[in-house]
């Protein structure tokens, strides 16, 4: 009796319904991507050996260019209570447009006064524009507000506080920055620098050095 002869179907696999998906799948996370926000500006700060890293989530991060202006940004996700609670503060109506604005603003770089005007501007506009900044002067320190409205929407939690200041800036400008986090009763802040090599032979080369051994270590007793 003879066998049956079953018929081989094709290995050819058609790739048009990938292609397909892939390209649709391509489209929605370039929809739905949302993209960093510009920095507030170019600027150089000093150099320091430290291996830290800037936290890039729950953060305020005030700003100060080589011509001793202030700018401030902060997380996304902080911008919307931020600006309402400083409204409250200051008597402003803020709008649910204004505040959709602001939260598409890359920063802030002018008094308080004309912030309704400002998060108006496209950041083509914003670029050509000579912000004055913020104002941080003793009679009138509007980055104090700022840092107050943050930490009153913050609800207790944990804020990270940076300071990003050119080299060129006046040591003034510095204090009144940090005179802004004083009058809220914040003592603690990460100031942001150009990370350099650590010099070969340095106490903190050879801490590193000792807290890779014992990090080594560790993993090696877990396995």
């Amino acid at each position: 009796m003879g066998r049956a002869k079953i018929k081989r179907g094709s290995t050819s696999v058609d790739m048009t319904p990938m292609c397909d998906v892939a390209f649709l799948l391509l489209t929605f996370f370039i929809l739905a991507a949302q993209f960093k926000p510009q920095d507030a500006l170019n600027v150089t700060p000093p150099s320091s050996v430290s291996n830290k890293v800037a936290p890039q989530k729950d953060f305020l991060n005030v700003t100060i260019d080589k011509n001793n202006k202030v700018f401030l940004d902060m997380d996304q996700k902080l911008k919307a209570d931020v600006i309402t609670e400083l409204g409250k503060e200051r008597n402003i109506s803020f709008s649910p447009q204004d505040v959709k604005d602001f939260e598409n603003t890359g920063y802030v770089g002018v008094p308080i006064s004309q912030l309704q005007q400002y998060i108006k501007l496209t950041p083509e506009q914003i670029a050509k524009t000579d912000l004055p900044g913020i104002p941080v002067d003793s009679a009138n320190n509007e980055l104090a507000a700022w840092i107050g409205a943050a930490k009153a929407v913050s609800l207790g939690a944990h804020l990270n506080f940076l300071i990003k200041g050119d080299d060129a800036a006046k040591y003034p400008i510095f204090k009144a920055v940090v005179d802004a986090f004083k009058q809220n009763d914040e003592f603690k802040y990460n100031l942001v620098t150009n990370a350099k090599q650590v010099p070969e032979g340095s106490e903190l080369y050879k801490k590193n050095i000792r807290e890779q051994l014992e990090g080594k270590k560790a993993e090696d007793a877990k396995k």
